[in-house]
């Protein structure tokens, strides 16, 4: 397991547009709801269960935000369900897979199980996500 405080080299996430569009997709039914109860109440009537729903609609849009992979001086951090770090001593090998016209990333632990799977197009900065991966896990299959 990495250190927590090693500096991000890069941050690879989805491509800003969908992104920003995602999270205001997810954070306007929240301005809508509370415009209605302002609007409804011709006040301000915000009561603790309120910003509490509103605080539980809002996890789905910080979600899509941090969602990602940093490459890191020991390794990366895969942010996709649940946090995780892995060194790159935990890593066996990484593969680009070419399917239907689309290239899908696969990286497996030592354990043999999957770290991350994730298509091309949902990172950005695909090549130099590449390239460290074939810099730091040497004689994987990795297709570029």
């Amino acid at each position: 397991m990495l250190p927590t405080n090693n500096p991000v080299l890069s941050r690879h996430r989805l491509p800003q547009p969908y992104r920003l569009l995602l999270v205001v997709f997810w954070l306007l039914p929240i301005g809508m709801l509370t415009l209605t109860a302002f609007i409804g109440s011709r006040g301000i009537a915000l009561d603790v269960r309120l910003l509490l729903m509103l605080g539980l609609m809002a996890l789905p849009a910080w979600y899509v935000w941090q969602e990602g992979v940093d490459v890191l001086p020991g390794g990366i951090r895969v942010r996709v369900y649940v946090p995780r770090r892995y060194a790159y001593d935990d890593l066996r090998a990484w593969r680009v897979m070419h399917w239907r016209g689309e290239r899908i990333l696969t990286i497996w632990t030592q354990e043999r199980g999957k770290a991350l799977e994730c298509h091309a197009a949902h990172l950005t900065d695909w090549p130099l996500l590449v390239r460290a991966l074939r810099e730091n896990i040497p004689g994987s299959g990795g297709l570029g």
